[in-house]
């Protein structure tokens, strides 16, 4: 009789399996753009109180380095960093390429996004604005790919979208869905990053979101389709800008500068002046330098085309700059996280393959393994993330 209850037990199980989590199971992606994993602690986000209360909650979702938009969305569609994606920053100098900035050709990504990495078993993929999928990934094209990249269309226009995608047909609809939305961050880097304006900004950004799992639920989608709400990076306030360019001018050193917020790589057109631009640098007590050969593996940003001869890092409140700014920025990203956690974002998940449950911090580059996984789809060995237990 006991073997009988069990063999019951089991059977109601894997019944309850196949319907909580169909084999053509869906995953979609939101990616809120500079979202601070602490700004969704607000008691009136109902959006995100309903997904911390029946869905995953990681304490915080750790970026890579530098923790800005580009190679942070880069690292989560490769599940790589970014010396082996080759996505720098926003912005990048490469010894044989030129110059990147903003680019929307997707063939200066150096390691499989996730979409390409689907489409070339059939499988269909959709993105409205995520970096690196405005073109084709090395002839490799997207099912459905919304392009080119503009500001000005919001989110409920995506909503609709996504919702479209999600209602066509089993053969034609997308089994990946990854849209970008603007979260807080322009705010943020103009008003800083506790400002009013910041938590009403989320509060326009949280009612969409609402809309977007109650029009799923209308649907009857919940069991297959399994929704990630995540975010790029984080932000810190900004107060003291140091000028890279007037340390090395002041000390004549001809160098090509690629700067971000708080890493900058410089190109020397004189090798042997290394030291002289590290004791230059590192005059500023903000700052510190290293020959290319030195730099920390644990930043992971050795690139041999795209990593400066000498690197040079801040910590918030310093930014990096090139000149005089007029109107400065009051909040910025791209700082070190693992000892800045402002520059952590956020992780959330629901639906079909997820249970309710608090987790720790994870990693940015865990993002594609997991969603590999829940497509039951094979993690390449080439992938350093690891897949997030959602079950």
């Amino acid at each position: 009789l006991r073997r009988i209850k069990l063999k019951l037990i089991l059977f109601f199980f894997f019944l309850f399996s196949l319907t909580s989590y169909s084999s053509e199971n869906i995953v979609l992606v939101v990616s809120m753009d500079g979202v601070r994993h602490d700004y969704v602690d607000q008691p009136d986000l109902e959006a995100f109180r309903f997904l911390n209360e029946n869905g995953l909650k990681a304490k915080s979702l750790i970026p890579v380095y530098q923790s800005s938009t580009f190679p942070s969305h880069v690292s989560m569609a490769t599940g790589v960093t970014p010396e082996k994606h080759g996505i720098m920053h926003n912005s990048f100098y490469d010894r044989s390429k030129g110059t990147y900035s903003y680019s929307a050709d997707a063939d200066w990504i150096q390691s499989p996004p996730i979409w390409a990495i689907l489409e070339k078993q059939n499988i269909k993929t959709a993105t409205y604005f995520w970096v690196g999928s405005e073109t084709d990934w090395r002839g490799i094209d997207i099912s459905y790919s919304k392009a080119p990249f503009d500001i000005e269309i919001g989110e409920e226009e995506k909503l609709n979208q996504i919702i479209n995608w999600l209602t066509l047909k089993p053969e034609q609809r997308p089994r990946l869905i990854m849209s970008w939305w603007r979260g807080t961050d322009s705010v943020s880097h103009r008003m800083g990053s506790t400002h009013p304006s910041v938590y009403e900004q989320l509060r326009k950004q949280d009612k969409i979101l609402k809309k977007l799992i109650e029009e799923i639920s209308n649907l009857g989608l919940w069991n297959e389709v399994t929704l990630l709400v995540l975010s790029d990076h984080g932000m810190s306030d900004v107060s003291n800008f140091i000028n890279i360019k007037k340390i090395l001018n002041d000390s004549s050193i001809d160098a090509r500068i690629s700067l971000g917020p708080a890493v900058g790589h410089i190109f020397l057109n004189n090798k042997e002046e290394k030291d002289k631009a590290i004791q230059a640098l590192e005059v500023n007590q903000y700052l510190s330098a290293w020959p290319i050969e030195n730099l920390p593996s644990a930043y992971n940003m050795y690139h041999k085309d795209r990593t400066g001869d000498v690197v040079v890092t801040t910590t918030a409140p310093n930014m990096l700059v090139r000149g005089i700014i007029s109107n400065p920025p009051k909040g910025m990203h791209g700082y070190n996280p693992k000892i800045n956690d402002e520059m952590d974002g956020i992780f959330f998940a629901y639906g079909a393959g997820v249970k309710n449950k608090k987790i720790g911090k994870i990693n940015q580059i865990d993002i594609a393994p997991t969603i590999l996984n829940l497509l039951r789809v094979k993690i390449p060995e080439h992938m350093t993330g690891q897949k997030i237990d959602l079950n």
